[in-house]
């Protein structure tokens, strides 16, 4: 069971409300790493890329079911689309010539973590049934791995290795060369994580959970070091971790929950800001400069390095 706001409701449930809830709406943003745009997706079944210069909706691409994250591959004009609801299937998409290949060996529950890894040669999903499905670039199928946990929701590949550390009920590091599985668990009671990110340096990972106020445990954002020992637990939001990511020189991690936060890499508090709506997607413009969030209430928001509010969106 997971808990959000205080009220405990479970996986299904969420799915539910984010298509019900007009509120809910932009659940991932992610920038190109090279150019200047942004993509966004949500519940409300399209995708789409804006201009970062002139905020411009540049493209739209239509899908069935909640867009739970959407990553650009670190090299090329693409992207991974993690889908869920049982309407269509996570995908591949290129948009230099706008063909879509079906990732049809990921589960039609869905999926709502995915990423490439540090080359762009290996795709990751992980999905609702616990699995990480891997592909080759072009989204041909490579292997399956049964995590022995009942969801994985989120991923991220080292920024040197082909290595997975992934979140759910657990952290799971998964070890593609070797084909190897660690099980690294973190409270007595099972919580419900949604968000890793290694630092730049790949020597330590973060992850953001949703906490369980019923059982009295507090939403943590917890650092680990790379063989997953615990480093530092962080009790500080009131509302659930969405997502968190670090800036490309290591030197604030950006947090999305009831406020925005910037974290230093000892996980000291650098500044934060209370915004109208629950925060749930977030990402750094690659040279570190700016930084993009997406709310509950269809907005986009911009902060400069310093947390200084740019502007904001509502499409």
């Amino acid at each position: 069971m997971s808990t959000i706001w205080g009220c405990k409701q479970t996986q299904k449930e969420e799915k539910q409300q984010s298509e019900s809830n007009e509120q809910w709406f932009y659940w991932s943003v992610d920038w190109h790493p090279n150019k200047d745009q942004f993509v966004v997706g949500g519940s409300e079944d399209t995708l789409r890329v804006f201009s970062a210069d002139n905020f411009k909706l540049l493209e739209s691409y239509p899908y069935k079911g909640t867009i739970t994250k959407a990553k650009w591959h670190p090299t090329k004009n693409k992207l991974a689309v993690s889908v869920q609801d049982g309407k269509s299937f996570s995908t591949i998409l290129n948009l230099d010539n706008n063909q879509s290949i079906k990732l049809d060996s990921v589960s039609i529950e869905g999926a709502r973590a995915i990423g490439w890894n540090h080359s762009g040669g290996l795709l990751a999903v992980g999905d609702y049934e616990g699995y990480l499905t891997l592909y080759d670039e072009t989204g041909s199928f490579l292997k399956k791995v049964n995590t022995n946990q009942k969801s994985i929701i989120g991923l991220d590949w080292h920024p040197d290795e082909n290595l997975i550390v992934a979140v759910g009920e657990k952290i799971i590091l998964y070890n593609y060369e070797s084909d190897s599985l660690n099980h690294i668990e973190d409270r007595n009671k099972e919580v419900l994580m949604l968000c890793v990110d290694w630092h730049p340096n790949g020597k330590f990972f973060v992850t953001g959970d949703y906490g369980d106020f019923e059982y009295h445990y507090p939403p943590l954002l917890q650092y680990w070091t790379y063989d997953g020992q615990k480093i530092k637990s962080i009790e500080e939001s009131k509302a659930e971790f969405r997502n968190i990511k670090w800036s490309s020189d290591g030197e604030l991690l950006a947090t999305a929950s009831e406020k925005i936060r910037l974290w230093n890499k000892d996980g000291d508090l650098v500044a934060e800001e209370a915004t109208e709506n629950l925060l749930w997607g977030i990402d750094w413009k690659e040279d570190a400069s700016k930084l993009v969030a997406t709310d509950g209430n269809r907005k986009i928001i911009f902060w400069d390095e310093n947390l200084t509010r740019l502007t904001e969106l509502q499409y």
